[in-house]
């Protein structure tokens, strides 16, 4: 029987919520949850169990790294890889978001390649 990983993807973006659920069809042991503000994610984080969280950064309610403050309170985040998806490419953005905790960054528009080979790596499945 194939273990199922569940991902949450915090984003309120339309068309990138759809261009990240096409690249789940590629990976079906994976059950993708989205939520479209960050209050709606941190709950999520706290209801459901999850395997990987994935955040935008620019959120209209709360920002992706108050998002990952709330989840590192919950202790959510320790257990939890936390991905930084976001259009900011800026080296040092990267770094802040490495420091604020983050386990990794992906940039905006997606690789594909990348994006599945990084969650991939994350989940540790093939």
């Amino acid at each position: 029987m194939m273990t199922t990983h569940t991902v949450l993807y915090v984003e309120d973006d339309p068309d990138s919520i759809v261009l990240v659920e096409n690249a789940f069809e590629s990976l079906p042991q994976v059950n993708l949850v989205t939520a479209t503000t960050g209050a709606e994610g941190i709950k999520l984080a706290q209801d459901t169990v999850l395997h990987l969280i994935i955040l935008d950064i620019n959120l209209p309610d709360i920002n992706g790294y108050e998002i990952l403050k709330q989840l590192q309170k919950l202790s959510v985040a320790e257990k939890v890889p936390v991905i930084a998806y976001t259009s900011l490419p800026l080296l040092q953005e990267k770094q802040r978001g490495m420091e604020a905790g983050f386990t990794d960054y992906l940039l905006k528009p997606m690789n594909l390649k990348d994006f599945v080979s990084t969650i991939k790596g994350h989940l540790s499945i093939q």
